[in-house]
């Protein structure tokens, strides 16, 4: 039961974060490297904290090369991310990386051996048609944009990165080294952007507007750290499949703290929500928790 609770923490603090960061993206900087680099850093002020729940040990030479690639899929995923975000609504972004995750079952059958149960199979199926679903807007299905191709790739990144995480758990079994090292290589991948001449422009260009928006870098990178956690430690106890499952409920809880910020604090909703809309979103919803029930209750 912790680590399904845990896993709840995943999509509740990810749709905190998209939200701040699609405000980040679209008001603050231009270019997604520049966005890359000073999320990435600012994120990894937070690893520490982890020394608190645990200590790490020295991983095997095959595990670091396991903790190298995730570290890349971290930086590697979020350039295409955020640039979807410039191109689409955040509850679209969000209801998009279902797309990826068809390919979380086959991984884990043929990588880790996993196998589920029909209803299980039935209720993935349901989650990853009803989140697509949450992505049309109107009666007909929209064409294929850009912001569609890559969220295709972020969602396949994550995807991979999930059942990776998995199997780093079966070889290394310690999940604070899986929270710590990779965040700790990904937090200095981006340093080798100011190698880059127009990229290291464009980031000490934007050094100032950083630091006006410091304190909200800040709280967003620390609501991600409380997902990477919950994420990491869930995994450490549940199925890829499964984490995928629950946190496909994201979108959900995204309505709901816009809808808070709409009515506390005055803040405009990111899309027009008409009693249609809310409607069927709702009726997406209900059926994205059926899904979630069928796996999750093997």
């Amino acid at each position: 039961m912790e680590f399904l609770l845990a896993a709840f923490g995943m999509p509740i603090f990810a749709a905190m974060a998209v939200i701040i960061e699609s405000h980040l993206s679209n008001r603050t900087f231009k270019h997604p490297t520049t966005m890359v680099f000073y999320v990435s850093i600012s994120n990894a002020l937070f690893l520490p904290l982890l020394l608190f729940l645990g200590t790490p040990t020295m991983p095997s030479p095959e595990v670091w090369g396991c903790y190298l690639i995730l570290a890349a899929i971290y930086i590697g995923y979020l350039y295409p991310y955020y640039l979807a975000m410039k191109v689409i609504d955040p509850s679209i972004v969000a209801a998009l990386f279902a797309l990826g995750q068809v390919s979380v079952p086959l991984l884990s059958y043929f990588w880790l051996g996993d196998k589920l149960d029909f209803a299980q199979y039935v209720g993935f199926a349901v989650i990853i048609l009803s989140s697509v679903a949450l992505s049309i807007k109107g009666r007909k299905i929209p064409k294929l944009n850009r912001a569609f191709y890559y969220m295709v790739l972020a969602s396949l990144l994550v995807a991979f990165a999930e059942v990776l995480k998995k199997y780093t758990l079966i070889e290394d079994l310690s999940w604070i080294n899986l929270a710590i090292f990779p965040g700790v290589i990904s937090g200095m991948i981006p340093l080798v952007f100011l190698l880059v001449k127009p990229w290291r422009k464009d980031i000490v260009r934007n050094f100032p507007p950083y630091l006006k928006k410091c304190r909200l870098f800040v709280v967003n990178e620390f609501i991600c750290f409380l997902g990477m956690v919950c994420g990491v430690y869930a995994l450490s106890g549940l199925s890829p499949v499964t984490l995928i499952s629950v946190n496909a409920t994201q979108p959900i809880f995204m309505l709901a703290f816009a809808y808070l910020l709409l009515k506390k604090f005055g803040v405009p909703l990111m899309e027009k929500i008409s009693p249609q809309v809310i409607l069927k979103k709702m009726f997406c919803f209900i059926l994205i928790i059926l899904g979630v029930m069928l796996v999750i209750f093997e």
